[in-house]
């Protein structure tokens, strides 16, 4: 049994067929908001917020493009990173990243209110880059269609 078919069994994924025009919003959101992250004109907590957005669009689109989508409970926005080794081949270094500024929003989001720093901004916004140029390679391979 994979590790995905292992989150349906225990709730935290659902399976459901994939659509091109999903997949292709998904990828259009993240690249408008990686535009803007990219603005230094924006505050560190602008530009950390518009990075993770895109993050989590390009994570959710390659869980999407697989054939799964994130139940509605519990820790539903941290799957779609935490499953990006399977989806895409992500690294782990990558994958772990992309997590711990998941944590990092939500403490900024739910928490204390400690905004991100410059500094978090930016490294978030290359390995949300990163993670867009992996999935996009990913589509040339497994899903060219979406591309065109």
């Amino acid at each position: 049994m994979s590790s995905l078919e292992n989150l349906v069994r225990i709730g935290q994924l659902k399976l459901e067929p994939s659509s091109d025009g999903e997949i292709v919003t998904s990828l259009r959101r993240a690249a408008l908001y990686l535009v803007d992250a990219a603005l230094p004109s924006l505050s560190p907590p602008s530009r950390f917020m518009l990075a993770y957005d895109a993050a989590h669009a390009l994570a959710f689109a390659a869980l999407r493009a697989n054939g799964y989508r994130p139940d509605a409970g519990r820790d539903h926005r941290a799957v779609v990173f935490q499953t990006l080794g399977v989806t895409i081949g992500a690294s782990q270094q990558l994958w772990l990243t992309l997590d711990r500024y998941h944590t990092r929003r939500n403490a900024s989001e739910y928490g204390d209110m400690v905004e991100a720093s410059a500094s978090e901004a930016e490294d978030l916004l290359m390995a949300t880059q990163e993670l867009q140029a992996l999935f996009r390679h990913w589509l040339v391979r497994n899903r060219p269609a979406v591309l065109v």
